[in-house]
């Protein structure tokens, strides 16, 4: 179901929304729809719910689904959590919810679950916070690939000639920012840094121009995998990185930090990554 709700005009105000998420159920939608990507289906089912949110690129759009957001589901558990950021509250959530959600959708986001409460709206410069967030680091390859030497590209290609042809390096293709490092680097010995070094010196880069800076001692990579996105039905995964980062940050330029939090970081904010789950600074 697609329809749509109009936005509240309570506009201006970021709201953090959280609700509980039954895996069950959930796993049953995706089975129904055919779904493999837990993070795109679950795109799916809070625009379906509560339609697409609008953004700079389409800002026509008058969906109140919370984006960015993050589902996180323990190993085994039969409930998640989703948490998310956006401008409407948990009544107009629930409102729409009870219009657009067909009766396993209200199954899986039961309306009773959800909640929010407003962020401050306003992060004074030198403020410093503890964070926690789920990036997809990767880097888009472009003229750079010119500079690698051929040898050096066997690490984006597998076994199989199918997986060659879909994985091969080109323009546009996304690579995860410590292959790229290796890559730069193709002699034993010659690249000094970790896997946690390079993620923090990307996620830092990010926070730079978006009014933060990073405490890049007290930053830490609590988990990695690889892992598949398919981001439009019927069409190919792409393999890339799915890491968990936790430290500290002090807020530099209030009026962009209050943007970040609203938009998220990185790639893929659409699709679970991104969001900034604020604590306190350790």
């Amino acid at each position: 179901m697609t329809t749509t709700v109009n936005a509240p005009e309570t506009v201006g105000v970021l709201q953090m929304v959280r609700a509980e998420v039954s895996v069950r159920d959930f796993q049953r939608w995706m089975g129904v729809r055919r779904m493999q990507d837990p993070d795109h289906a679950m795109h799916c089912l809070l625009t379906e719910c509560f339609g697409r949110p609008p953004n700079e690129k389409c800002p026509e759009r008058d969906g109140i689904a919370p984006q960015p957001f993050r589902l996180i589901i323990p190993r085994g558990a039969p409930v998640g959590c989703l948490y998310g950021y956006g401008q409407a509250d948990a009544d107009a959530l629930r409102d729409a919810a009870g219009i657009c959600s067909d009766p396993l959708q209200c199954k899986i986001i039961p309306a009773a679950s959800i909640d929010s409460k407003p962020m401050p709206t306003e992060f004074p410069a030198g403020k410093r916070l503890g964070f926690e967030v789920r990036i997809r680091p990767v880097v888009r390859l472009n003229k750079n690939l010119d500079r690698v030497s051929p040898g050096n590209l066997r690490l984006f290609r597998p076994d199989s000639r199918s997986a060659q042809q879909e994985d091969a390096p080109r323009p546009g293709k996304e690579c995860d920012v410590f292959l790229w490092e290796a890559i730069k680097h193709p002699e034993k010995g010659n690249m000094q840094r970790t896997r946690e070094q390079v993620y923090a010196d990307w996620l830092s880069n990010q926070f730079q121009c978006r009014g933060a800076s990073l405490d890049l001692e007290n930053t830490r990579l609590v988990s990695f995998q690889r892992t598949r996105a398919v981001r439009k039905l019927h069409r190919r995964h792409s393999e890339g990185p799915d890491a968990v980062m936790q430290g500290n940050l002090t807020v530099t330029d209030p009026a962009k930090f209050a943007d970040m939090l609203a938009h998220g970081v990185g790639r893929h904010r659409a699709y679970g990554y991104g969001m900034l789950l604020l604590r306190p600074a350790r």
